[in-house]
């Protein structure tokens, strides 16, 4: 199996799936659930936490939604 079948499985746009695409989701998955930085590091293979920050960041509709839980409108 391939790339383009596990981004069909778990709902990922095909188009701009590649192995580190898994890589990147498998560290969000991790943090959403673990919320531990360090461990995942050291996962990832990571000598800095600072390397792994970027899987912190949010996109925008992630951001939207985070305010939308917080903010009664």
């Amino acid at each position: 199996m391939n790339q383009k079948y596990y981004a069909d499985k778990y709902g990922l746009t095909k188009n701009v799936v590649y192995p580190h695409s898994f890589r990147h989701r498998y560290a969000k998955n991790f943090l959403d659930h673990f919320n531990d930085i360090s461990l995942l590091a050291d996962l990832m293979g990571h000598e800095s936490i600072e390397t792994t920050r970027i899987y912190l960041r949010r996109t925008a509709s992630e951001q939207r939604q985070i305010v939308d839980k917080v903010i009664t409108w």
